[in-house]
């Protein structure tokens, strides 16, 4: 029985490899059968009619480039304060570091992450402090009112128990605030805030 259904399966590959064969066959040679365009002929200068240039790219983005690094300056700067901290810093401390680039719609929600007591109750007991560096900052979504950019952050971490290192990635929503930015949201890069 078994040798009967092993004979069926490489029948039914073999029938579906001739099926797949001709179908391409068919498509590649249906090519042949397209009409050829003209070989083109040289132009009469005399005829020749300027081409209008295309419009550089930055005339067409919502923020001028220059807005933009801002912008992604202004991500890597809130990233890295977001996870460096220490066990001796209060909330407070963490949070005015925070305050100035953050939306006044996002502060609720740093001021609930800033004072868990759970993560502050850890970070005394096991005496850690965190220094955070940003890296490869990439624009992820760009409307006429707000970026999206992803930032790479790696963190050392230095406890009573030793000394770790961990990277995350952060997707940070920041709209504009007259000629600069202020940080509307941050998630992980997965949760993919846009």
């Amino acid at each position: 029985m078994t040798d009967r259904i092993s004979r069926i399966s490489r029948i039914s590959r073999g029938c579906r490899a001739a099926a797949f064969l001709a179908v391409a066959g068919l498509l590649c040679g249906g090519c042949a059968l397209l009409p050829r365009a003209p070989a083109s002929q040289p132009a009469d200068p005399a005829t020749l009619r300027p081409v209008a240039a295309a419009p550089p790219l930055a005339s067409i983005l919502p923020f001028a480039p220059a807005r933009l690094q801002a912008a992604a300056a202004l991500a890597a700067r809130f990233t890295t304060a977001w996870d460096t901290w220490s066990w001796r810093q209060s909330p407070a401390t963490w949070l005015a570091i925070l305050r100035p680039m953050a939306a006044s719609s996002l502060y609720p929600a740093l001021a609930q992450a800033a004072s868990t007591p759970a993560l502050l109750a850890q970070r005394t007991a096991a005496r850690q402090t965190a220094a955070a560096t940003a890296s490869a900052p990439q624009i992820r979504d760009l409307t006429p009112g707000s970026v999206t950019i992803t930032i790479t952050i790696r963190q050392v971490i230095t406890a009573t128990s030793g000394t770790s290192q961990s990277t995350a990635s952060y997707a940070i929503t920041l709209t504009p605030n007259g000629g600069g930015w202020y940080v509307w949201d941050i998630e992980p890069a997965t949760a993919g805030n846009s």
